[in-house]
């Protein structure tokens, strides 16, 4: 009796062991699938929701991203490492755009123009990179080294897994500032600040002897009427309003920072490649050209980026200026991965084009220094963004605000310098902010307008 006691208890010992190794053979390739299908690819994305960094929803990208772990049950190690290669690409595209608000036929100029970015110069860009690469390094090795216990691996169960984060991040990452990019726009009402600020048809029929637009790079508006205050304060400038007439409002933006160049010189959605086929009949430099004006353009970073050097012209720009166009001088440089003069060194050209006008004069201006990400070191201090952000409550916004500001106290300046002129300021988009307690502070879809127009007749 106590030997088949004995026996029977050395049965139940043997039979937890066996059952334990069998869920560990049925687990070990699981959790290999779900590391080489889930874990690595979007380890960036868990890492930024984590973080407090907004990425646009990933549903796509995730979805493949598995799909191609589970396609080393069918495929060799070469075709599996090129599909993982595509829908990274793919990944990397997508977001770009969505991010960025750009439109699909700008995305691969961007990326071919990359290598006139600074990308290290930002430390944010250069995590990104090198993460990117390990990341997608990883990848590739265990789906090509791994490849018999990954075959072995629950479908099910990393499936079911892949479902959970889909629905976390499309969750965590859902926003409305990723409905305003370009392809959004194609049937959306047009809208733009020249039009709805009465500033288009009084250049058109007024005749004023000097014009002046300036596009400022993503002047989104706030979403708290104080911080928008705090914002446009430098307009409520006395002496300005002695000599100007200041009104402001926000329109509607779809698209980057062309399609914003479009909706206020074209008054059009259409991209610029389109409109520039059309000679630009209906753009305000042609018009104004037309007009008697001399039509000018000043853009401080490269003319190759996204081909302006190509169809300024072709919308009526006679002269146009680029970095490269410059005089070798020493200007203080600003911006991260958008290294050029800063915006405030480009006022002193801008006034002296006034001064020295013989003739009626269109000037347009693309500023640059608060393309994200910016560099807090570049603004004049002045609103106490070293104290938890100032009165914006964010420390990255805080410093934008105070580079648009620099940009707002050098045009008030120039009025004083130069004969009454019809000015109009607007952003081309909201800030495409990383952070996403920065983006929460700007209106989704709304970039703000400033009009200065001339008290009296000149």
């Amino acid at each position: 009796m106590s030997a088949l006691g004995g026996q029977a208890v050395q049965q139940e010992a043997v039979l937890p062991t066996a059952a334990g190794r069998e869920t560990a053979r049925l687990l070990s390739p699981t959790l290999l699938l779900c590391i080489a299908g889930l874990l690595l690819p979007n380890a960036l994305s868990i890492g930024a929701m984590i973080s407090g960094i907004g990425l646009p929803p990933r549903t796509t990208a995730i979805i493949l991203y598995a799909m191609v772990a589970l396609s080393v049950r069918y495929l060799a190690a070469v075709p599996v490492a090129v599909l993982f290669v595509v829908v990274a690409i793919y990944d990397g595209i997508s977001t770009i755009a969505l991010q960025f608000g750009l439109a699909p036929s700008e995305i691969g100029l961007a990326l071919h123009l990359a290598n006139e970015l600074d990308l290290f110069k930002s430390p944010l860009y250069a995590a990104l990179i090198v993460g990117v690469i390990s990341f997608a390094g990883l990848c590739i090795f265990m789906l090509t080294r791994f490849r018999a216990a990954l075959r072995n691996g629950s479908t099910g169960i990393s499936l079911a897994a892949v479902l959970l984060f889909v629905g976390a991040d499309f969750t965590g990452n859902t926003s409305a500032h990723y409905q305003f990019g370009a392809l959004y726009g194609a049937n959306a009402p047009m809208q733009s600040a020249a039009v709805s600020s009465g500033f288009r048809d009084t250049v058109l029929t007024g005749k004023p002897k000097r014009v002046l637009v300036v596009i400022v790079e993503a002047l989104g508006k706030f979403a708290d009427p104080l911080k928008q205050e705090a914002l446009l304060k430098p307009f409520r400038n006395p002496e300005l309003q002695k000599r100007y007439r200041v009104t402001n409002g926000s329109t509607t933006y779809f698209g980057s920072t062309t399609a914003g160049e479009m909706r206020e010189l074209c008054d059009t959605r259409a991209s610029y490649s389109k409109v520039a086929s059309l000679t630009g009949e209906h753009c305000l430099p042609q018009l104004m050209r037309e007009r008697g004006y001399k039509t000018e353009a000043l853009h401080h970073f490269t003319k190759s980026f996204f081909d302006r050097a190509e169809w300024y012209p072709k919308i009526g720009f006679q002269e146009y200026a680029f970095r490269e166009d410059l005089k070798p001088k020493k200007r203080r440089k600003c911006g991260g991965p958008f290294r050029a003069p800063c915006d405030v060194e480009m006022l002193p050209r801008i006034t002296r084009a006034f001064q020295e006008a013989k003739e009626p004069l269109f000037y347009y201006w693309l500023t640059l220094s608060t393309h994200v990400p910016v560099m807090l070191s570049d603004a004049t201090p002045q609103l106490d963004c070293a104290n938890r952000g100032g009165a914006f409550g964010h420390k990255e916004v805080c410093g934008m605000a105070e580079l648009w500001m620099d940009v707002f106290d050098g045009i008030i300046d120039m009025t004083a310098q130069i004969g009454p002129t019809e000015i109009l300021l607007v952003g081309d988009h909201s800030p495409p902010l990383w952070s996403r307690a920065g983006r929460a502070l700007f209106e989704p879809g709304k970039v703000t307008w400033v009009r200065l127009s001339p008290r009296g007749a000149e």
